[in-house]
């Protein structure tokens, strides 16, 4: 899985001493926020206005979210929602889609059989590759580049120490704490993200812009795209060129955080199953079609009203 790092483990003497441990945290300097998110027309009416709303109404005051739009006007009245046209801003983005408008390898629109040895950890079997390989999500780069470029867009124009991705097709049903958010990536990890044996489950990532190989993985990200290199690899989607470029910076020495802790091992939706299910949902896939997770998702004990009330 890479080099991990895992918050401070204090000794036991400072645990026994809450006075001592209340005057630690207060010393520590408050690392300042941003999430970002993006969606088209359709999909702010079908899912993205609720997420932006369950953002406002939940999230600390001091953190903005910025919304990248593409092709239509949200209706926004919160002055922490700051709005941004995704392809004025982005133009190597606009060429990306121009120079593939008409690659069905760059759309998930080709099919053949590719041979790769691999397992599928959530069946204990062993894969011989893709009957139909090129076929799907997996390798529609041109669909996915969108949350990517929004991503280097914001990281690239941002003063928060920590940059945090939520997918627009999330919810929020209770506040996260301060404390929370700083544990998402601890300061000496570049990355915090919620792993899985397949690929990374990129509906919430949190970016340590203050760590000093972060900005230099996100150039080796865009430069995928930028430069076509993407299509060297197995997949093209927007996760599986995430643990490319994670995987690079962990080889170089620095270490990433799995928010999840694990879990991914056991459960495909990782990310209500993390302790991220305390406070949101992710309604992706054909979860929208009922506006939530089902219970079935989840591999954990969550006693929250909203999974309680989730048939």
């Amino acid at each position: 899985m890479g080099t991990q790092c895992a918050p401070k483990r204090f000794g036991a003497k400072i645990l026994s001493n809450p006075h001592t441990m209340a005057m630690r945290r207060s010393a520590l300097p408050k690392r300042t926020f941003s999430v970002v998110t993006t969606c088209h027309g359709a999909g702010y009416a079908e899912y993205g206005r609720r997420m932006i709303e369950s953002f406002d109404h939940h999230w600390p005051d001091e953190v903005p979210l910025l919304l990248y739009r593409e092709n239509f006007e949200p209706e926004v009245e919160s002055e922490r929602i700051i709005v941004r046209d995704l392809l004025e801003s982005c133009p190597e983005l606009v060429a990306f889609k121009r120079r593939h408008a008409d690659n069905p390898l760059a759309n998930g629109r080709t099919q053949r059989y590719r041979f790769r040895l691999s397992r599928n950890p959530y069946k204990n079997r062993i894969k011989l590759g893709d009957r139909n390989w090129g076929s799907g999500f997996r390798w529609d780069a041109v669909r996915f580049a969108h949350k990517a470029f929004a991503i280097f867009h914001a990281a690239a124009n941002s003063d928060a120490d920590v940059l945090i991705w939520v997918d627009a097709d999330s919810l929020f049903f209770a506040p996260p704490t301060w404390e929370e958010l700083e544990s998402f990536v601890p300061p000496d990890c570049f990355v915090g993200y919620l792993h899985r044996p397949t690929y990374a489950e990129c509906g919430f990532i949190a970016y340590n812009l203050r760590h000093p190989a972060t900005r230099q993985m996100l150039a080796a990200f865009e430069q995928l795209y930028t430069r076509d290199e993407l299509f060297r690899e197995y997949e093209f989607h927007d996760a599986y060129l995430f643990d490319v470029v994670r995987r690079q910076t962990e080889q170089a020495g620095h270490k990433s955080y799995d928010i999840g802790e694990g879990i991914g091992a056991r459960a495909k939706h990782v990310l209500i199953n993390s302790r991220l299910g305390r406070f949101m949902d992710h309604v992706k896939g054909g979860r929208k079609d009922i506006g939530h997770s089902p219970r079935g998702d989840l591999v954990v004990d969550r006693r929250e009203a909203y999974w309680a009330n989730s048939a």
